[in-house]
């Protein structure tokens, strides 16, 4: 399309966070909503996608929330959340452990890049010390799913932070789930899409434009089972389809139906970030959360319309 606009998107690891924006651009939403998006880009991480932003390599990010707050608070960047995102998070223990309670005086793994698994395994640490599971400590892992479960399955650390796809094969592998974020608050609220703030203030109908589709495509992942699955399974390279709708029946229940930037979750994480960053201290959440475009979209009833277009097709 001539009067498309170019951009470039990323996100930071392969897994469920991603879903909502390869739907999206495997969908042809980008595209219907007036935007021209290569394949969305792979950025190692939500560091990679923090300098993707701030380089302007990419305009649009989906990264979870630890390591740009710390940067904002540092003076690095300045960047808003536009939206929530999917970052179902769990602690799973190595087999043998069943229950929480017996978390008590084990170790922990800690890939220690200061993204949102070390922030997560952190605030378990405090947490189940305050319910009397005490002497749960960190263990340094190498960093990546698949090396974090091989150090669990090896017995390096007892538990870890886990996400599904992997969180999946883990279980396969006789691993259960001990600790659920979802009890805190936490899921589907430490991260999303973001942006430069300078560039949403000088873009405000690019990015109006961006949210309207992404926000399409999350109702696609949504309501659109086979389709997510399809495109799971080939962005991730899942060679067993079941395990991408393992991971899609998982996560498709807690998704919300408007994703709004969760503000009160992201003042959980920054007041226990307060712990280790002076900066965090008093810190209000609203100060990096622009929800304008979500709001418009509900308030215009663009999303409404969504669910009401299911009802009549079901």
């Amino acid at each position: 399309m001539a009067d498309t606009i170019k951009l470039n998107a990323g996100f930071a690891t392969i897994g469920q966070g991603a879903g909502p924006m390869m739907v999206t651009w495997k969908a042809g939403l980008f595209e219907k909503h007036g935007l021209d998006i290569d394949r969305p880009r792979i950025m190692g991480g939500a560091k990679g996608v923090l300098r993707g932003l701030m380089s302007r390599e990419i305009q649009f990010g989906n990264l979870a929330a630890p390591a740009p707050l710390r940067a904002n608070l540092k003076g690095e960047a300045d960047l808003v959340f536009l939206t929530g995102g999917i970052n179902q998070q769990f602690i799973m223990g190595r087999p043998g452990l069943d229950r929480r309670e017996q978390l008590a005086g084990k170790k922990i793994g800690f890939v220690g890049d200061g993204g949102l698994n070390d922030a997560l395994v952190k605030f378990v640490i405090q947490k189940l010390a305050e319910e009397g599971i005490k002497g749960l400590r960190e263990a340094a892992i190498p960093a990546g799913g698949d090396k974090e479960l091989a150090a669990l399955l090896s017995g390096s650390c007892d538990a870890i932070v886990i996400t599904p796809p992997e969180s999946i094969d883990a279980q396969r592998k006789g691993c259960k789930y001990l600790v659920d974020f979802a009890e805190y608050g936490l899921n589907y609220a430490l991260g999303g899409i973001a942006a430069r703030r300078d560039y949403v203030e000088q873009n405000p109908e690019i990015t109006r434009k961006f949210i309207k589709a992404y926000v399409e495509g999350m109702h696609r992942y949504r309501t659109d089972r086979e389709f997510t699955v399809s495109v799971q399974a080939e962005y991730s390279g899942i060679a067993d389809r079941s395990v991408a709708e393992e991971t899609y029946d998982l996560t498709q229940p807690g998704m919300p139906s408007v994703p709004y930037p969760v503000v009160s979750s992201l003042q959980t994480l920054l007041d226990f970030m307060a712990n280790e960053l002076p900066e965090a201290k008093d810190a209000d959440a609203r100060r990096f959360v622009d929800d304008r475009f979500i709001r418009e979209l509900e308030e215009s009833g663009f999303i409404g319309a969504l669910s009401n277009q299911v009802d009549r097709e079901s």
